[in-house]
């Protein structure tokens, strides 16, 4: 009862709850504003980490992620613009019921959903990562490098987009975390001479580079931000001709809640097992969850009309990831989205290994980050219910004004990480790499995963290979193994089957929202 009550006070100190606030605030402004999003801004704010409060960083950064899951919702509803891609599914239904003079409702279904979803994925985690965690203590090398295996599999077929590409990124992830020195020999590879990269890619720059400046480049280099403006603009025209509007008529009650709340559960389950599968995403939850909440409605004819069940499971569903992406990472060390990537990164930068032993090792840390994960869901609730006309402004803004802001942000932490220069050039390639990779479609999620992943996967093929003697054979010899191996190549077979179905799905919902809208 001490131990929790340490951790209850630790959690609820000013300074963590400060942040923890402060975190929530910045993350819904981010996901309201398209084109920034949570991602690139936890990346922003990874130098600082080690300058922070060690238990307010954490808290900063999950309140950043909690805030902009749900942010995105805000410019999708108000404008028809998606603050995040996760959000994207939010647009069918949430415009058609603005248009029906019922903006509030909308707001409020997304926000009450959003908050649900969270907290439903926070509590499983919970619940779930001690028991995951005691299991993966029986993991012996071999077995962990079939789940590296089995991982880095599903990050590149699970990913959006075209899975030839989404395996070459997980490829080309897999190479750039080799850059350095051997783990077993120490002999240099893929350095080229150069002196600097014998300890191999550093994190923030190849964080903050792909994420952040990969974004801000392509906005620099396209005129996609003139023409986002232009539909902006007529947006807000339209939403200025409602006639009729009664605010009176417009107000969202616990019935909203109550009639919504099974749309809401499809969402929170469906998301929770898409985020504790590596890859997965939330932009995969929020259009699965819209499709099931769709099949299970009892009146699916209002789906994309301006239907609240429509807007309750997107948002359940991309929220509901929040909490259960961590799953893996706590218990095996694997990062199930991008931004457990970088979580996984502010941890070490804590001097917290995740893994099998975390959780044990660091009890009161993670004890209270659980606790801090819980209350982040209530001050982005309060908060965002209080502040709503004011991010809606916000989402406003246009790039030419953010982008030189957050440009100068990201060249200066890229310095202050290590005080280094050469880390502010590989930032800058990278942010070159990021803009490639974005102008032709290639998704960034796998590069990043299969960085973080691949010299954990290294290391157990090399203990596993010493134990068996350098016998190849020896990695089938485990069950466990076995069964992973064969998942993988099962997985490989039906995602593809699957794959063409769930484009042509993709492009009949946006066809009926470029319809309604």
């Amino acid at each position: 009862m001490e131990f929790y009550l340490a951790c209850l006070k630790t959690a609820f100190s000013p300074v963590v709850l400060l942040y923890a606030i402060g975190g929530v605030a910045l993350g819904v402004t981010v996901g309201a504003i398209p084109g920034i999003g949570g991602t690139s801004t936890i990346a922003l704010c990874l130098p600082m980490i080690p300058k922070m409060h060690p238990l307010g960083a954490l808290g900063f950064l999950i309140g950043i992620y909690k805030g902009s899951t749900f942010g995105g919702a805000i410019s999708a509803i108000t404008f028809g613009i998606p603050g995040t891609p996760a959000a994207v599914a939010t647009v069918f239904d949430g415009v058609p019921l603005r248009k029906k003079g019922h903006p509030k409702q909308a707001m409020m279904t997304a926000l009450f959903s959003s908050v649900t979803g969270d907290i439903f994925s926070d509590l499983i985690l919970v619940f779930l990562a001690v028991p995951m965690a005691m299991i993966s203590l029986k993991f012996g090398p071999t077995e962990f490098f079939s789940l590296y295996l089995f991982a880095l599999m599903l990050i590149g077929l699970l990913i959006e987009g075209n899975v030839a590409k989404g395996l070459a990124m997980t490829a080309l992830g897999l190479i750039i975390g080799c850059i350095g020195s051997d783990p077993v020999s120490g002999a240099a590879r893929f350095t080229f001479g150069i002196d600097a990269l014998r300890g191999g890619i550093g994190m923030t720059p190849f964080m903050v580079g792909v994420f952040a400046l990969g974004e801000i480049f392509t906005q620099f280099y396209t005129e996609w931000h003139k023409v986002r403006d232009r539909k902006m603009q007529e947006l807000m025209q339209k939403a200025e001709e409602l006639t009729g509007y009664d605010p009176k008529k417009d107000k969202f009650t616990w019935k909203h809640y109550r009639d919504t709340f099974k749309a809401t559960m499809i969402g929170a389950c469906f998301g929770t097992v898409a985020g504790a599968l590596p890859g997965a995403g939330s932009s995969m939850a929020a259009m699965a969850s819209y499709s099931l909440a769709r099949r299970f409605s009892k009146h699916p004819e209002e789906f994309g009309k301006g239907s609240m069940e429509g807007i309750a499971a997107p948002e359940a569903g991309n929220s509901a990831t929040c909490g259960a992406c961590f799953i893996p990472m706590f218990a095996f060390g694997i990062p199930g989205t991008a931004t457990a990537a970088l979580f996984m990164v502010a941890l070490m930068m804590q001097g917290i290994t995740c893994g099998p032993l975390m959780l044990e090792d660091n009890a009161s840390t993670m004890t209270s980050f659980f606790i801090i994960m819980i209350m982040a869901n209530i001050f982005n609730l309060f908060l965002s219910w209080g502040l709503l006309p004011i991010y809606a402004k916000i989402s406003q803004i246009k790039p030419r004004f953010m982008v030189p802001v957050v440009l100068a942000i990201a060249l200066l932490g890229g310095y202050a990480a290590q005080n280094s220069t050469f880390d502010v050039l590989m930032l800058l390639i990278f942010g070159f790499l990021g803009v490639y990779l974005k102008k032709h479609n290639y998704p960034t999620g796998p590069l990043v995963l299969a960085y973080i992943l691949g010299p954990g996967m290294e290391r157990s093929l090399s203990q596993a290979l010493a134990i068996n003697r350098g016998n190849w054979m020896g990695l089938l010899k485990s069950p466990i193994a076995l069964g992973f191996y064969a998942a993988a190549v099962v997985l490989f077979f039906l995602i593809n089957r699957s794959y063409k179905a769930n484009r042509e799905l993709a492009r009949q919902m946006a066809q009926i929202a470029e319809e309604e809208s």
